[in-house]
């Protein structure tokens, strides 16, 4: 009987450790997904920024050369 009680109880631990292995296993490749999300996101949003600020520069150089700095001041606190 004392044997059939160990079997069982190194059974259990056997699946025991397995079960909080796999559980470990799959919370690190959450965890690597999460960050592989993030840093395309992170990509994705410093592409935007820098084609806002290339756009951006684009169009402050386009001001009318009839428009003085004064001229311009006055229009942008209006």
């Amino acid at each position: 009987m004392s044997l059939r009680i160990k079997a069982v109880v190194e059974n259990f631990v056997r699946d025991l450790k397995a079960a909080l292995d796999a559980d470990i296993q799959d919370g690190i490749m959450k965890e690597r997904e999460m960050n592989s999300y993030l840093e395309e996101r992170e990509r994705e949003v410093a592409e935007r920024e820098a084609a806002w600020k290339a756009d951006l520069s684009r169009r402050e150089v386009r001001l009318p050369p009839w428009l003085s700095t004064f001229e311009l001041a006055w229009f942008l606190f209006l």
